[in-house]
């Protein structure tokens, strides 16, 4: 089955190329007029299917593994996230980092000829009160008070570095107003694996699977095993947390000044931010771990996220564990990094040519 949200991203000579693809002739399609009929597309889901490729992007693919863990997914089902979305994180986790339409192909080819690799993931399990939902990527506090802002206002560019602007000065200069009191620390208690953590301020938190939270943002240190997931929060004032970002992201926490020196600035931290990875002790503030169980109580906070997609907040506490597992399709490049990747997807396109 071939499941397409052609809103996803708003490039509709992507998905003409799917569908005009002779790989397209394999599958049944089903074109959705809106996220919201996914739910009833994906009941007519038939027992005889054993592959969805789903096009879109990561708030796609939400509304579906959500829909389908409320029901039943059918047994020996194996998913595709080909990409197509604005944000398309997770498929580009599974190594989907072609255009849609050559990942597509690749797919089916490599599915009707039984040699399609596949990936076993769970998902995270979101349960606040009798609400439940699941996906790869939970967030709360004021970066996604900042993206519920830009859901609710216009899009694009100009919208988005706009809002990046005036979020800079609200967090240096206190200006505009309404954007400084959007970035004000979360105030909440984090429970992680049954002990509660000693703060009650928090710049970020979140919980993930597979390790990324945008493109190119893969902040987490530990490895994660089987029965764990990745889990993040720093208890650091907004202007630290924005000031260490260009190390976070990339898993470089700061070292912690107080076993080996006086308490220094700001400043100083980031230039010892580079030992931090190593031998050194991190900043305790910076707790960025693996656990089973992670509970984040915020009485106050309004809005939370699941892959990017905003949801409404009741006020009762978040708890976050490990759900169902999936069968994910995987390029067969996936292991390799960038580089290599490239050289890779080169050497396929080139080799049958100078063959012939």
């Amino acid at each position: 089955m071939l499941l397409c949200n052609p809103s996803a991203g708003g490039r509709w000579r992507e998905l003409a190329d799917i569908l005009d693809s002779d790989e397209a002739r394999y599958a049944r399609r089903i074109l959705t007029d809106s996220i919201e009929d996914i739910g009833p597309a994906l009941a007519d889901l038939g027992r005889s299917t054993h592959l969805v490729c789903i096009y879109g992007g990561d708030g796609t693919i939400y509304r579906i593994l959500d829909h389908m863990c409320r029901g039943s997914l059918p047994s020996g089902l194996n998913l595709a996230f080909i990409g197509g979305g604005t944000m398309n994180v997770t498929s580009t986790w599974c190594g989907m980092t072609k255009n849609p339409g050559a990942n597509f192909r690749e797919v089916v080819r490599g599915h009707r000829s039984g040699q399609l690799l596949m990936r076993e993931a769970p998902l995270l399990e979101v349960r606040q009160g009798n609400n439940v939902h699941w996906g790869f990527i939970f967030g709360i506090g004021p970066i996604i008070r900042i993206l519920n802002e830009y859901e609710n206002g216009p899009k694009g560019k100009a919208a988005a570095l706009s809002l990046l602007a005036k979020s800079a000065s609200a967090i240096f200069s206190k200006r505009p107003a309404y954007y400084e009191r959007l970035l004000q620390e979360l105030r909440c208690d984090i429970t992680m694996d049954g002990e509660r953590l000693p703060y009650d301020r928090y710049s970020a938190v979140f919980c993930n699977i597979h390790g990324r939270l945008n493109p190119g943002v893969t902040p987490f240190v530990k490895p994660r095993t089987r029965d764990t997931f990745y889990c993040g929060a720093y208890a650091v004032n907004r202007r630290e947390f924005i000031l260490m970002m260009p190390f976070t992201i990339r898993g470089r926490l700061p070292m912690d000044p107080k076993s080996l020196l006086k308490p220094v600035s700001t400043w100083k931290q980031i230039a010892l931010s580079y030992l931090g990875k190593g031998s050194f002790p991190v900043d305790p503030r910076y707790v960025n771990e693996t656990a089973r169980s992670f509970v984040v109580d915020a009485p106050d906070e309004e809005v939370y996220t699941i892959d990017g997609e905003i949801i409404q907040s009741t006020g009762e506490p978040i708890t976050v564990t490990l759900g169902p597992e999936l069968k994910l399709a995987v390029s067969s490049t996936v292991g390799l990094g960038s580089t290599m990747r490239l050289a890779a997807d080169v050497t396929s396109v080139l080799g049958p040519r100078l063959k012939s």
